[in-house]
């Protein structure tokens, strides 16, 4: 039994599923299972339960996860405590985000700060909303960045910045020549869209309802960039936060036109973290610059 056997018994259990997991993990689903049969053997007992819709802990299991929590979390407080002690010489700064931040502002980002600090090093994961949740909460990630995340309880909010929706649509599609909508102008349309029951997708299915507007999916996928290649390509409509179609806008390959509705307004990026948590000096010193960053690309 190790530190990974545990990581990735956590993170099957917060995705519910074996292939989720282990995308989330970037592993092999193969490799993933060894360490959950390794940690069952190991104590002798069933740790998961499959079921018809994904895995649930055993009795046994959820007794393992709690602890299993307990030893994540005080090992990362360890190695955040012991980078304090190095200041800013040395140390690594692990960060789990969507898609849209690692394309546009991450990288200047990290490149600007490992000029001042050469030997700090970054550990970047990139997943949707809910995926950079669990790795923040698996001890994976001391900062995570998602659009709309839902409530948790074990998580500390420490920015938040209004992104409302906008349709991406190719430079000739009609609604390009519109200053902005309403949601009734996507009466009709064929979108392109988050997955359903993502947060991003409740918030889109909800103002929807209220307003009356029928959705015809063309396309869903958690891919930004399939999204937004596919909006380009088409005649369909991209609903997505503006920053995540900012550079297509800027190359001219997508027109971003945005929805000026209340329904849709409450959208936010956020950066949150674990709550409790010491933060190494070179963590604290760069999540500055990354809340900085986040308020100003509004």
């Amino acid at each position: 039994m190790n530190l990974t056997s545990l990581r990735y018994f956590v993170a099957v259990v917060e995705a519910g599923s074996m292939r989720e997991a282990a995308e989330g993990l970037h592993v092999a689903q193969s490799a993933l299972s060894r360490q959950i049969q390794n940690l069952e053997q190991a104590f002798g007992a069933p740790l998961l339960s499959r079921l018809p819709r994904g895995i649930a802990p055993t009795m046994a299991g959820r007794v393992l996860l709690r602890h299993a929590r307990d030893t994540l979390s005080a090992v990362a407080m360890a190695h955040d405590e012991i980078a304090a002690l190095q200041g800013l010489r040395r140390g690594e700064i692990r960060i789990a985000t969507i898609d849209p931040l690692a394309e546009d502002i991450l990288p200047g980002l990290i490149t600007r700060f490992q000029a001042r600090h050469a030997d700090i090093s970054f550990d970047v994961r990139v997943g949707n909303t809910r995926q950079v949740q669990g790795l923040v909460r698996e001890g994976l990630a001391e900062i995570g960045i998602g659009y709309n995340p839902p409530p948790d309880p074990d998580l500390a909010v420490l920015t938040a910045v209004d992104q409302p929706l906008t349709a991406f649509v190719a430079p000739d599609h009609p609604l390009a020549a519109h200053a902005a909508i309403a949601l009734e102008a996507l009466e009709g349309c064929r979108l392109i869209l988050p997955p359903a029951r993502s947060p991003t997708r409740r918030l889109i299915d909800e103002a929807m309802r209220r307003q009356g507007v029928t959705t015809r999916v063309a396309v869903e996928s958690d891919s930004v960039a399939l999204r937004l290649n596919t909006a380009a390509r088409t005649q369909a409509v991209a609903l997505l936060a503006e920053l995540s179609g900012r550079t297509a806008v800027a190359q001219g390959r997508l027109a971003g036109v945005p929805i000026a509705d209340p329904a849709v307004e409450n959208g936010s990026i956020q950066i949150f973290a674990l709550k409790a948590r010491q933060r190494s000096r070179a963590v604290t010193a760069f999540l500055r610059g990354l809340q900085m960053a986040i308020r100003h690309a509004r």
